[in-house]
C-alpha cells in the first residue's frame, strides 16, 4: 500500500511567455487516520511501507517522532544509523537524478549501469541500518560500517560524475570552479551543467526564499506552532508564515561553487543541479568518516516538544521531512507528516514562482523548460504538465 498520489501543473501560455501556474496534487494527507490508535512500534513498521520514495527516510523520521514523543532517549549506535540510513538513501537517490533523470529531462539517453551497480553496493547496508535505526526502546545495538561502502561509491563517482575523486574535485580553488569544470565536458553531468549555464543561465528562477537551517530553535520557532494549529499545514506548509524552498540548494547555497552560479543567475534550474552535484561529493565524504560542517542541518534529529509530543526531522534529497506525533496512553493520538514536495509545489512556492518567469515560442520547448524546472525541484510523487492556451 502506497499513499503518494500525483502533481499536475497547468501552465497558461499566450504563445510566448507564461502567465499563471496552477498545481493540482491528488496527494493524500492522512497520516493522522493511518496511525491513529496504532501502538509506536506498530506505526514505527508501518511508516516506510507506505512510500515507494524516500521510504527509508519516513522511517526515520517515524522512529524518532514516536521516540521523542513517549519519553525515549535513543542509544548512540542507534543515532548513528539514523543519520547513515538516511545519508545513504539520500546518496541512491542523487546517482538516480544526476546520471538518468537530469540526462532524460535534456532529452540525452541516461547513464543506468552506475545506478544499479550502486543500488546493488547500497541495498544490504540500507537494510542493516534501518534494523538498528527503527529501535524506539534505547537498548544498544551493533554499529554498522559504512565505509567500504562509501570507498566504494566515491570510486563509482570519480568514474562517471566528477572526473576526479570527490574530495578532489571540491577541493578546486579556481575562480568559478564549477563552471570551469563543466566547460571541461569531461563528464555526462559537466556535459549537462554546461549546457545549462550556457544555453538557460536563469531558467525558471525563483524569489522564493531558501530554508533557514532546521535547527531545533528554528523549527520550534518558525514551523511548530503552525504545524499544531493549522490544519492545512501540511498542504502548503510555511516557514514563519512564508513560503521557502527546501532542498539541496537551501542546504548548500553558500558553499563557493554554487554561490557562484547563483551570483550569476540566481535560484534557478542550473543552480540546483550544481548544488545536488556538490551534496553527493560532501556527503561522500560524510560516509568516509570525514567531520560533518557543523553549519549544515543535521541529517536526522529529533525531539520532544511537550509531554506525549514528538518532532522527527530528516533531511532528504528532496528537502526537509517532518513527522509530528501525539501519543496518548500508549496510542498514536494524532499524526502529521510535512514532505519535501509540499515546501517545494506549494502556491505561491519555489516552483510555481519559477514556472511564472518561463517564455518560450512553441509548446514543445515551453513544456521541455517546464520538465527541467520540475525535476530540479524533485518532486516525490509523478508530475503531469498541461499547457492551456491564454
Amino acid at each position: 500500500m502506497t499513499i503518494e498520489g500525483e502533481l499536475t501543473i497547468r501552465l497558461a501560455w499566450d504563445g510566448k511567455r507564461v502567465g499563471d501556474v496552477a498545481v493540482r496534487s491528488t496527494r493524500p494527507f492522512m497520516a493522522s487516520r493511518l496511525f491513529a490508535g496504532r501502538t509506536p512500534e506498530e506505526a514505527v513498521t508501518l511508516a516506510p511501507l507506505l512510500y515507494s520514495v524516500c521510504a527509508h527516510a519516513q522511517g526515520v523520521a517515524a522512529a524518532g517522532a514516536l521516540e521523542a514523543a513517549t519519553g525515549g532517549a535513543p542509544a548512540a549506535a542507534t543515532v548513528s544509523a539514523r543519520r547513515q540510513e538516511v545519508i545513504l538513501e539520500t546518496v541512491q537517490e542523487y546517482l538516480w537524478r544526476i546520471l538518468i533523470d537530469w540526462p532524460l529531462a535534456m532529452g540525452h539517453p541516461g547513464d543506468v549501469q552506475p545506478v544499479a551497480s550502486a543500488r546493488r553496493l547500497i541495498a544490504p547496508t540500507l537494510d542493516t541500518l534501518a534494523r538498528v535505526a527503527r529501535r524506539i526502546d534505547g537498548r544498544p545495538s551493533p554499529g554498522c560500517d559504512v565505509r567500504p561502502v562509501a570507498g566504494a561509491l566515491a570510486e563509482l563517482a570519480a568514474t562517471h560524475l566528477y572526473g576526479v575523486a570527490p574530495d578532489l574535485w571540491l577541493a578546486r580553488t579556481d575562480v568559478d570552479a564549477i563552471a570551469v569544470w563543466a566547460g571541461g565536458r569531461q563528464t555526462l553531468p559537466a556535459r549537462l551543467l554546461d549546457d545549462l549555464l550556457q544555453e538557460s543561465p536563469g531558467l525558471a528562477r525563483s524569489d522564493v526564499a531558501l530554508m533557514p537551517v532546521a535547527q531545533r530553535e528554528a523549527l520550534a520557532a518558525a514551523v511548530v506552532p503552525a504545524l499544531r494549529s493549522d490544519p492545512d499545514f501540511e498542504q502548503a506548509p510555511s516557514w514563519s508564515g512564508a513560503a521557502v524552498e527546501t532542498g539541496a540548494l537551501a542546504r548548500s547555497g553558500t558553499h563557493p561553487y554554487v554561490a557562484a552560479i547563483r551570483g550569476r543567475s540566481g535560484n534557478a534550474v542550473p543552480a540546483r543541479f550544481a548544488a545536488r552535484l556538490t551534496e553527493l561529493a560532501l556527503l561522500l565524504g560524510e560516509l568516509a568518516g570525514v567531520a560533518r560542517d557543523q553549519d549544515r542541518a543535521p541529517w536526522s534529529d529529533a525531539f520532544a516538544l511537550g509531554a506525549g509530543e514528538g518532532l522527527g526531522v530528516v533531511q532528504t534529497a528532496r528537502g526537509l521531512l517532518l513527522h509530528y506525533a501525539r501519543v496518548d496512553a500508549g496510542r498514536v493520538g494524532a499524526y502529521r507528516i510535512v514532505a519535501p514536495t509540499e515546501w517545494n509545489f506549494r502556491p505561491a512556492g519555489a516552483l510555481v514562482r519559477g514556472l511564472g518567469t518561463l517564455a518560450a515560442n512553441d509548446e514543445p520547448e515551453l513544456v521541455r523548460q517546464a520538465r527541467l524546472a520540475v525535476q530540479a525541484l524533485d518532486p516525490c510523487v509523478a508530475c503531469r504538465i498541461e499547457v492551456s492556451h491564454a
